[in-house]
């Protein structure tokens, strides 16, 4: 009897790409259920003008009824109201029909998205209704991925010195000499940021001898510490945001990889995307090993060629 080619995996990997599928999959779903609110907008609208494409057609919804059922679907009666607070609805079939097109992109578990743009009603048994805002639900949030300010935030990013930046935290005693971090010696603390170069960015300081500086000097401190990585943190953070942002508006493909180089060690084409800028192989292999005399071994990990 022949045996099967024995095969092995390594978990860490498969747990890596089973996460980062899973991440992509939410996003998706996130861009998707935005993109159903305005095309549920756009579909009252057509109903109530009889498909009339004048941007100018009257009609007169402003809010229009989701539901929750049971299993945690969004579903709609056409029920909508009217700027006076009337109460209508969409009673045609073939326009219902239509309507539960988009309605069922939208769940329990896409609900950070839509959840926002309505307003909460009673629940009715197991039942849960909201009232879409049309005209918020009819307005991509496009025009904040192209705003003046995000394209200043675009522009101080590119700006600023090469990352990934880094807090550095020094501790001193009254003559100014360096001593650890919760030594009953120290009366100053300095947080230092510095770019990928070794330039310096940012400093915060804290004087923490006696309470003629502070009375609560561990939770200043901890507050210090976190504003410096907070600063070390934003260019990182802001452009994963903006990256994230055209991603749910639907723009540019912000998971599309695009190769930055080549490994010095192995030579593996290294790719970057927008949400993601550490460069990796697409098929996550490892970089090269290395035996250390004694027996022990080195894992080299992926740096870019220079």
């Amino acid at each position: 009897m022949t045996r099967p080619a024995p095969y092995t995996f390594e978990p860490t990997h498969l747990t890596q790409a089973v996460d980062e599928a899973r991440d992509r999959v939410h996003r998706a779903e996130a861009r998707m259920a935005r993109v159903a609110c305005a095309l549920i907008a756009a579909s009252v609208r057509d109903i109530l003008t009889d498909y009339d494409p004048d941007p100018a057609a009257p009609f007169d919804a402003v809010t229009f009824r989701l539901t929750v059922n049971q299993h945690q679907r969004v579903i709609t009666d056409g029920t909508y109201w009217t700027a006076s607070g009337e109460e209508r609805r969409i009673t045609d079939t073939f326009d219902l029909f239509g309507l539960a097109e988009w309605t069922t992109e939208l769940d329990h578990y896409n609900r950070a998205v839509w959840e926002p743009l309505c307003q909460h009603e009673d629940k009715e048994g197991d039942l849960t209704h909201y009232r879409l805002d049309l005209a918020q639900a009819a307005v991509l949030p496009a025009e904040i991925q192209n705003s003046a300010r995000v394209a200043e935030i675009r522009d101080r990013l590119a700006a600023s010195t090469r990352g990934p930046w880094a807090s550095e935290e020094f501790v001193y005693n009254r003559n100014g000499g360096l001593v650890s971090a919760g030594d009953p010696d120290a009366v100053h603390t300095d947080f230092v940021v510095t770019d990928a170069d070794d330039i310096r960015v940012a400093e915060i300081a804290v004087n923490h001898d006696g309470p003629g500086d502070t009375e609560t000097p561990e939770e200043d401190i901890a507050a210090t510490r976190a504003n410096a990585d907070l600063i070390a943190r934003a260019p990182e953070d802001l452009a994963f945001l903006v990256a994230y942002l055209a991603h749910v508006c639907g723009g540019e493909d912000a998971e599309a990889a695009h190769l930055r180089g080549y490994c010095g060690h192995c030579g593996s084409a290294l790719y970057t995307s927008a949400l993601e800028q550490t460069p990796a192989p697409l098929d996550s292999t490892e970089c090269l090993s290395r035996r250390l005399p004694g027996g022990r071994t080195l894992q080299l990990q992926h740096v870019l060629r220079t």
